[in-house]
Parts: structure tokens; C-alpha cells; sequence
């Protein structure tokens, strides 16, 4: 490649041809500004991205209570049905124990007494059984029921928190994409002052790395800080091409360029 050494950064050639009045060091400020311009939207972006996560963990916790809830909504309503029936089956042992004692009464002899008494005593264990574990499980469902009270108010609590969060989160990104809309003012104005062909090998760095220029400091490039060889940093100086690092790939500045255009707080970049 003209103008690079093997093994070295890569130069794009004659960057400035076909842009009228404008010299490479100008196009390398622009790329420099419009790198600026990116990263700003790019970094607004990732906020936007960022804030409605923040909720992920309260939303799943969310999640979680109102299914815990509902569990135990159908446990007391299984339960609740298990005691109606079990009422329903006393009622008709309490009936049954009615005949059994008619039977005792009508009794005739000896055996018909006993037959009749132990189907009395039968009946009334079932009763006493039965009552019995109706009165657990009904001391169990008061005991969900005030559980799920508890749980109902934490969920309600949670979700208002939810809520107000998100509102809050809907707000803040509505700034950021406010901010974003008007860090991108002025983008259009300088990729028309840009060569294509070194617009377009910009935006394919930038969609790769995120950063697609950074400036050689001490003979470093501060994308991937690989040394840079002497020869491409002195063609550099001399503005005879604009060079890509052979390592990140990322296009190439002296940091004395923006200090000499009155920025000196461009010159740090992103690692690779």
C-alpha cells in the first residue's frame, strides 16, 4: 500500500481528492469532531439502554410475589372446597348415627343391639375424625389468608415502586433521547465535508469498535496502545496520509493536531 511499510499501519490514499478546499489536516479534524459527535450519542444511547434494565430485578421480584399469590389463591380455594365436602360427609354421618341409634332402639336381640351399637360408634369416630382435620385445615387457611394479606400489601407496595421508577425512567430517557437529537446537530454538516471514501472507511471502524479514531501519543496509538513505527508517525507529522493502525485498525491522528486547533482535551481515546 502506498505510502505504509509491511507489516505497518495502512494509509488511505489521497484522502483529500475530490473535496474542494479542503487539506488532509482538515479532514482529520473533522473526523476527529465528528468521532466526538459519535461517541456523545453513542454513550447517550447505551443510557437509554441501560436505564430501563435497572428495573429487571424489581420486575422479576414482581413477578414472582404475584405468582406466589396466585398459588396460594387456588390452594385456599382447593381447601375451602375440601371443607365443604368434608361438612357435607359429617352431615350425612350425623344422619347416619340418627338411624343407627333408631336401629339400636329397635334392636331385637343380642346381636342386632351389637351390630347396631358399633355401627353408632363407627359413625361417631368418623365425626370426631373428620371435625378434627376440619379444624386444621381451617386453622391452616386462616393462616394463608393472613399470609397472603402480608404478601397482597408487599405487592402493592413493590408495584407502586415499580411503577414510579418506570415513570421516573421514562422521563430520563425522554432527556437522553432529547440529548441524543442534539448531540447529532451538526453530524450531516460534517460528513458532507468528508471525503466519501473516508467517510465511508469510518463508519465501518465505528460500527466495529465503537471508536474509529484515535490520536498516536508518544508514538502509541490510544486505541490498542501498540507502538506505532517512526516513519508512519513522521508521515504523519508531515500530513502526507492518513494511517490506520495495523493492530486495531482504528484511523490515526498526531495528538498535536487538535492542541494546535485550540482543544487540548481530545486527545485521550478509548482502548481497544
Amino acid at each position: 500500500v502506498p505510502g505504509s511499510s509491511p507489516g505497518g499501519p495502512t494509509e488511505i490514499d489521497n484522502p483529500t481528492a475530490g473535496v474542494k478546499g479542503r487539506t488532509l489536516k482538515d479532514q482529520l479534524l473533522l473526523l476527529v469532531e465528528l468521532q466526538k459527535i459519535d461517541s456523545t450519542i453513542h454513550e447517550l444511547e447505551g443510557a437509554m439502554r441501560a436505564l430501563p434494565e435497572k428495573l429487571r430485578p424489581a420486575k422479576q421480584d414482581l413477578a414472582r410475589l404475584d405468582a406466589m399469590i396466585e398459588k396460594e389463591r387456588l390452594q385456599v380455594a382447593d381447601t375451602d372446597k375440601w371443607k365443604v365436602e368434608q361438612q357435607d360427609l359429617i352431615r350425612r354421618d350425623e344422619e347416619d348415627v340418627k338411624h343407627a341409634k333408631m336401629k339400636l332402639q329397635a334392636a331385637k336381640n343380642t346381636r342386632e343391639f351389637a351390630a347396631a351399637s358399633r355401627e353408632v360408634d363407627n359413625k361417631r369416630r368418623s365425626i370426631a375424625d373428620r371435625q378434627q382435620e376440619v379444624r386444621k385445615v381451617s386453622d391452616a387457611i386462616e393462616t394463608t389468608r393472613s399470609n397472603m394479606e402480608t404478601h397482597e400489601k408487599d405487592v402493592a407496595e413493590l408495584r407502586a415502586r415499580v411503577e414510579e421508577e418506570e415513570s421516573q425512567i421514562s422521563g430520563k430517557v425522554a432527556e437522553l433521547e432529547t440529548q441524543a437529537r442534539e448531540a447529532g446537530t451538526g453530524r450531516s454538516d460534517i460528513t458532507e465535508k468528508l471525503k466519501p471514501q473516508l467517510l465511508k472507511r469510518y463508519e465501518r471502524i465505528l460500527k466495529v469498535k465503537g471508536i474509529a479514531v484515535v490520536p498516536v501519543k508518544e508514538g502509541v496509538c490510544q486505541g490498542c496502545h501498540m507502538a506505532v513505527p517512526p516513519q508512519i508517525n513522521n508521515q504523519m507529522a508531515r500530513f502526507d496520509s492518513v494511517e490506520q493502525c495495523a493492530n486495531c485498525h482504528r484511523l490515526l491522528y498526531r495528538i498535536e493536531l487538535v492542541a494546535e486547533a485550540g482543544d487540548d482535551s481530545a486527545g485521550e481515546a478509548p482502548t481497544a
